[in-house]
């Protein structure tokens, strides 16, 4: 499982890559990706799940278009999964 975070003051619009619409200043995007085939879809589908619920209680959950931001202890508890900073494969 890699996990990257990243802070962003401006996101693509929905179907249109040229225009960027401003989003609440210094929100966190955490993305959760990992690699899974046809064989270990639904192991990989889980363990992602899972990795998300952990994660959501520190997070303010966001749906597009609607920003709620993040807690303030978010991004420590982000960095204290990952040690070394940056994506980390988990």
């Amino acid at each position: 499982m890699t996990v990257t975070v990243s802070s962003v003051n401006k996101m693509p619009q929905l179907h249109n890559t040229d225009e960027a619409v401003p989003v609440t200043p210094g929100i966190q995007l955490v993305e959760v990706t990992a690699p899974a085939s046809s064989e270990t879809y639904t192991e990989v589908a889980l363990a992602v799940s899972s990795f998300c619920e952990y994660l959501a209680p520190l997070l303010h959950l966001s749906k597009p278009g609607i920003s709620t931001g993040v807690v303030p202890t978010a991004a420590a508890a982000v960095a204290s999964l990952m040690s070394d900073g940056g994506g980390t494969t988990l």
